[in-house]
């Protein structure tokens, strides 16, 4: 047995020893002996979801899963007044959980409860700000609230840094044993199949095998699309691919993606095949078919993004695929099926257009946390669940989000609401927040609700979202003025506070609001036609600010994700659209 097997041996047997009733003993960490009356129990009748009830003066947990029953475990805690707002996360300093102050533990009524959405998705995505241990405390985190899959690149843009391999011996039985599902890949055909394979020599060897421009030129650069009409080329990859999954037996999801930004080979066999969604449909049909034999119970991923957003023409996309649904330009001032905003638009008719051709499940591929936003305060709580309500009309069969560690806190209300509102999209979002902000602020509930209810009304709106029009400089100066003034109410509130945790709480809230309204002096800037140089020096200075804050959880600092560059290029340097 070569080492990556007996790796894959060794974490099989880990989660073969980690026990299913890890509920029971969750109960008993979080409420010490009077756990000792409540019974927990599995039922695969029960399926995806839950029950708690009441004999006589215990209690029992009845779940479909190890992980369901879990979550039964930790809706009981919550109704018991334990609060998991967030990962237990360095920068949270203890205060990602509160534990009541008595527990009262009263069931009157049995509850039976189950999921809308069977896919409810944490991304690893870009990694920015993940370690092992991090990563672990995102994991424990994740039925407390009610996500059941974790979602890690095979090697992000090829870099090496952020890849299932540098983790799953460590994460693997941390998954297994909550019951969490394993999701592995993202773009990459170019992770089984590109020039520098072969000790550098594939290309060379085989240049029949690459993509070829609108020229007639094979093409080495991974982000073009290997030729998939080359049937030596496709046995490769899944040859590669193959040896892949099996020396990973834990994986239960693939994500087999095109490159990001995918530009589909242009030779005349190729394009003979269809549209780049016909091109991936035939390809995953062949890998599906193939992976069988080592790996029978490998789901892939289809996804639905950029030249292969609508359905195939012409070919079929087998059920037992997942199709992943990515809207990437949405526009945020507008819900998504809004047929006023064009992008939108788009979007809605897309995903309409793959429900009447796809009777497999699709999940939405979120942008509720978006790398783009440069971790400006986008807090959305109502405007997701109109999208989640929309969505489960379709219907679609799950949802996911980016999550960093690094910028946690500023996007923490969006991922703990959109957890509910997985399992329940008319839940009363109003309460969740309610319930979140009361735990995260104390006595300051009251005015932390009512500052993000203005960050959910001015940022999506009037900041430098990308896909969002630049508003007047009338409306932008309003805005930053309410922003201002949120500032001043927040720093009086800290002078008075005198707990720690939520005075630290109440510093993280002022700096979200001190970012928006610093991005939204640059916006009034580009709105009154200010020159690129004014705008430059804004941008730089704004820079300078965010630094000082890093490590905070409120901004995402690290591997030069605001860099400069990268905010000069955001504001446009003067130009009035982004």
């Amino acid at each position: 047995m070569g080492r990556v097997g007996l790796i894959a041996a060794l974490i099989l047997a880990a989660a073969s020893i980690a026990r299913a009733d890890l509920a029971s003993d969750e109960l008993h960490r979080y409420l010490g002996a009077a756990a000792d009356r409540i019974d927990v129990a599995l039922d695969p009748s029960v399926t995806d979801g839950f029950s708690i009830s009441r004999d006589g003066d215990r209690i029992r947990i009845v779940g479909g899963t190890e992980f369901t029953a879990l979550r039964g475990a930790y809706e009981l805690l919550d109704r018991a007044g334990f609060r998991f707002l967030a990962p237990k996360l360095d920068h949270y300093q203890g205060s990602a959980e509160i534990a009541p102050k008595t527990i009262a533990l009263t069931i009157d009524q049995p509850i039976v409860s189950k999921p809308k959405l069977k896919f409810r998705k944490i991304y690893v995505e870009e990694g920015h700000s993940h370690t092992i241990d991090n990563l672990k405390q995102i994991v424990e985190w994740m039925p407390k609230v009610g996500y059941n899959t974790l979602v890690v690149p095979t090697n992000y843009q090829g870099r090496g840094r952020v890849m299932w391999d540098n983790w799953r011996v460590e994460l693997t039985p941390e998954l297994q044993k909550r019951g969490i599902t394993i999701e592995v890949g993202g773009h990459g055909y170019q992770n089984f199949l590109n020039a520098d394979m072969e000790d550098g020599k594939l290309f060379e060897q085989h240049p029949e095998f690459f993509g070829v421009d609108k020229t007639g030129r094979r093409q080495r650069t991974q982000s073009r699309v290997f030729c998939t009409s080359n049937a030596k080329a496709v046995d490769y990859l899944i040859d590669h691919f193959i040896a892949y999954v099996k020396d990973r037996p834990e994986i239960q999801i693939y994500d087999f993606w095109p490159p990001d930004g995918a530009k589909w080979c242009e030779c005349d066999a190729c394009q003979k095949l269809g549209s780049p969604s016909d091109r991936q449909a035939i390809l995953v049909e062949e890998i599906q078919e193939r992976v069988k034999e080592v790996h029978p119970d490998l789901r892939l991923e289809f996804i639905g993004y950029a030249a292969a957003l609508n359905p195939p023409e012409h070919e079929t996309v087998d059920k037992n695929v997942l199709v992943d649904f990515c809207p990437i330009n949405q526009q945020f001032d507008h819900q998504i099926d809004d047929t006023s905003a064009e992008k939108n638009k788009n979007y809605a008719d897309a995903l309409q257009a793959w429900r009447k051709a796809f009777d497999g499940d699709i999940s939405i591929y979120s942008y509720y946390r978006k790398y783009a936003w440069d971790s400006l305060p986008v807090v959305i709580p109502h405007y997701m669940q109109n999208d989640l309500k929309w969505y489960a009309k379709v219907p679609v069969q799950g949802v996911s989000t980016y999550a960093e560690p690094g910028d946690w806190f500023t996007y923490e209300l969006n991922h703990y609401v959109l957890a509910a509102l997985a399992w329940d999209p008319h839940c009363d979002v109003d309460a969740v927040i309610k319930k979140f902000c009361e735990a995260r602020y104390g006595s300051e509930a009251d005015l932390a609700k009512n500052v993000l209810a203005a960050l959910e009304k001015i940022v999506r709106v009037d900041c430098s979202i990308p896909n969002t029009s630049l508003k007047s400089d009338h409306e932008i100066a309003s805005a930053r003025s309410v922003m201002n003034d949120l500032i001043e109410v927040l720093g009086a509130a800290q002078a008075r506070v005198g707990d720690k945790a939520i005075k630290r709480n109440l510093h993280r809230l002022s700096l979200m609001c001190a970012y928006a309204a610093r991005d939204l002096e640059i916006q009034e800037l580009r709105a009154s036609n200010a020159s690129p140089d004014q705008v430059k020096q804004k941008a730089a200075e704004l820079h300078d600010w965010l630094s000082q804050h890093a490590d905070e959880g409120v901004f995402l600092i690290k591997d030069q994700r605001l860099s400069t560059t990268r905010m000069n290029k955001r504001y446009g340097a003067g130009a009035k659209t982004q």
